[in-house]
């Protein structure tokens, strides 16, 4: 069944939610071949105002200390909201397109990969670069399946 409905979708806010940098490690060390990147993420749903929520943190990683802790929140908008969030239940919700909430988490990856940048300028750390991630894996970690 084909649907005629035209979602429409923007960015409501984004920020950087947090930074931390481990000063105990001398960067200029680090064997930058043994840096390891480590993904969190958190998608919600909020009706008041209306608006799909993700909070991600990137943990950079020195032999499974943390060197760097890198997160963004950013809040978007979807317009009409109850045709794209079909079901609300308190351990998660459920979408219309799936691959809207792709977008989003690229988005949020992306604004991550440009603040580790910044925040990373002038250290000896600096050509250490957010790779591109699949968003295949990503989904295959978020997405509940069902029975």
């Amino acid at each position: 069944m084909k649907s005629d409905i035209n979602i429409e979708y923007g960015i409501i806010e984004l920020q950087e939610e947090s930074y931390k940098f481990n000063y105990d490690i001398d960067l200029s060390q680090l064997d930058k071949a043994k840096l390891e990147f480590q993904f969190e993420h958190n998608i919600s749903v909020s009706t008041q105002p209306e608006g799909i929520i993700i909070t991600m943190r990137v943990h950079l990683m020195y032999n499974a200390e943390e060197v760097i802790l890198q997160g963004v929140r950013a809040v978007f908008a979807v317009k009409p909201f109850h045709n794209f969030v079909n079901e609300i239940q308190e351990d998660g919700f459920e979408v219309t397109n799936p691959s809207l909430i792709d977008t989003f988490i690229s988005v949020c990856i992306g604004a991550i990969r440009g603040m580790l940048a910044k925040n990373l300028k002038g250290t000896p750390i600096e050509s250490v670069v957010l790779p591109l991630v699949p968003m295949k894996v990503i989904s295959a970690n978020s997405t509940k399946k069902r029975k």
